[in-house]
């Protein structure tokens, strides 16, 4: 091929010139009318449609996207105004609890009938009351647990191995988990909430509203397990 056929052969401007043309000059359609009616493109579905056409289907496969995470953030807005109408009923519920069994009717009540989490587990530490079995630790099978779960603070969510679930929730098939460690420095004791959902509970999530309960918790627990120890 001569050099002349070469030159014939290659394209002047190349397509990002042109698109580069467009952007800079949206208006560039209103001032050449007449290029749009010779215009089309290809559509998957209708065959060759008009540019105005394809236009209009970008804009409502764009309102349709934009209407849809509209509903989602709508419905996540309604979920966490129900948690925290839930955890506002709760709060109020426990500072009106006058015993360990108490606690843990409340507990029961807004975790496992209005938030569908059944397993839930309120163990104590090194305690030499005479508490029920449910309230405490066989030995110090519980000491594992702390080192490995707790190394980055006192709340942890996420997964327990197999040993960790039957230490926790022996009866209950857990997928994931909220546990929260109790007292100014966690020397109290350790609330598991577990979740059949292995995505429930996940390390990336906001803890506001369990590290609130945690803070009532270490408050209201003291006294009772006092008041216990009279009894």
């Amino acid at each position: 091929m001569t050099n002349e056929a070469k030159k014939a052969t290659t394209p002047v401007v190349d397509d990002s010139l042109i698109a580069s043309y467009l952007e800079e000059n949206p208006d560039f359609f209103e001032r050449h009318p007449a290029l749009l009616q010779q215009m089309s493109l290809r559509h998957s579905q209708r065959g060759a449609v008009s540019l105005v056409e394809r236009q209009q289907q970008v804009l409502r496969d764009r309102i349709r996207l934009m209407e849809e995470e509209i509903t989602d953030l709508m419905t996540t807005a309604r979920r966490n105004e129900e948690l925290f109408r839930y955890y506002s009923e709760l709060y109020v519920k426990l500072l009106g609890c006058r015993s360990l069994d108490e606690v843990m009717d409340s507990l029961q009540q807004t975790f496992a009938e209005q938030l569908n989490m059944p397993a839930l587990s309120l163990k104590f530490f090194d305690s030499p009351l005479d508490l029920d079995e449910q309230f405490t630790f066989a030995a110090d099978t519980h000491k594992q647990l702390l080192s490995k779960r707790f190394a980055d603070g006192p709340v942890y969510l996420g997964r327990l191995t197999g040993d960790e679930q039957r230490l926790l929730f022996p009866a209950e098939s857990i997928a994931s988990v909220a546990l929260l460690l109790l007292g100014d420095k966690g020397e109290l004791g350790m609330l598991a909430i577990g979740n059949q959902d292995a995505g429930h509970f996940e390390p990336a999530m906001d803890t506001l509203l369990v590290r609130q309960l945690q803070a009532l918790l270490s408050m209201i627990l003291p006294p009772l397990l006092a008041h216990h120890d009279t009894a």
